[in-house]
């Protein structure tokens, strides 16, 4: 009878536990979001990578979701490429810094906090969404941005502008790479 409560209980001290950690999770986020970093050319071109296999599995589940959740497709295509000119936006944020070793850039900070807003006013709505499904039996929104296809559409904005900013920055580095030996001071 003891390990019939015990799993519930670790279930529950698990999900308290990561609720608790929320909050300065999306504080690293931040923190780390907007720091000057070095450009290493495998993790960049590692994440891109990862970025568009990422892509292709959400892909395959928008296809999937499509035929529950009306609109899944069409809010997911079009947060991606919202989520596409948001990572050129990004990078033409992005401040460079070209050294004769090494290239560092900062990613822009508002840009950095608006991104984890979204996040957050995402992750906020489908708790208070889901607690008034489940204790109070209304039913989830079938289109907006509070809808299944919203957070759809979110998760897709954030793999585009993860996807355009990983592509823009591993042709930054390339082209810094190929240049590095030449003097580039004005003249």
């Amino acid at each position: 009878m003891p390990v019939l409560f015990a799993l519930p209980l670790a279930i529950l001290v698990f999900v308290a536990i990561m609720l608790l950690l929320m909050p300065l999770s999306l504080w690293q986020r931040v923190r780390n979001g907007s720091a000057r970093r070095q450009a290493r050319p495998w993790l960049i071109s590692f994440n891109f990578w990862a970025t568009l296999v990422s892509t292709g599995l959400f892909a395959l589940f928008a296809g999937i979701a499509g035929f529950w959740w009306p609109g899944a497709w069409s809010y997911a295509a079009l947060g991606w490429l919202a989520g596409l000119l948001l990572g050129v936006l990004g990078h033409v944020l992005t401040r460079f810094e070209a050294g004769p070793e090494a290239l560092h850039y900062k990613p822009n900070t508002a840009l950095v906090l608006a991104l984890t807003a979204m996040i957050v006013v995402r992750v906020v709505a489908g708790f208070v969404q889901g607690w008034q499904a489940s204790v109070n039996g209304l039913p989830w929104p079938d289109s907006g941005w509070l809808s299944h296809a919203g957070l759809l559409a979110m998760a897709a904005l954030l793999l585009g502008y993860a996807g355009m900013y990983g592509w823009l920055l591993r042709r930054r580095i390339g082209r810094h790479l190929r240049y590095r030996g030449y003097d580039r001071s004005p003249r």
